[in-house]
């Protein structure tokens, strides 16, 4: 596992064994190094798959993100993502609905119309979710 900590952030990275998910477990505030750092670390892990792959951002424990360019930071890994060949993001939320619409504004603000997006209390129902899109 990789990970990005400074001072209230971490932000693991892995791969679902078995499976063409890319899972990240983002805790504390993201300012946009950490997103750019996030990104890297999962198209990364993106790239050692054959074929089509998603990515399942555990978002739960996420602060509120408030700057403009951490914002942005996050729609270009929309696109980022899409262009290197994921189709899906499975954002878990764990029922915190502020994250939720804070993600959803994030895949608006994003030029990325075709990458599939859904939002899910826990990682089991993402990881059903994805295994119907053959993921």
């Amino acid at each position: 596992m990789e990970s990005s900590k400074t001072l209230n952030w971490a932000c693991p990275v892995s791969v679902i064994s078995g499976r063409n998910v890319v899972k990240t477990e983002a805790d504390g505030t993201a300012n946009v190094d950490h997103v750019v750092e996030m990104t890297e670390n999962v198209l990364a892990k993106g790239r050692g798959f054959r074929g089509k792959w998603a990515y399942m951002p555990c978002i739960g424990k996420l602060d509120p993100v408030l700057d403009e360019e951490s914002r942005k930071a996050f729609a270009k890994m929309h696109e980022r993502c899409l262009a290197a060949g994921c189709i899906a993001f499975a954002f878990v939320t764990g029922g915190v609905v502020a994250v939720k619409v804070q993600a959803k504004r994030h895949q608006d603000a994003a030029e990325a119309g075709k990458l599939l997006t859904e939002y899910f209390r826990t990682e089991e129902e993402a990881l059903e979710w994805l295994k119907s899109l053959g993921i």
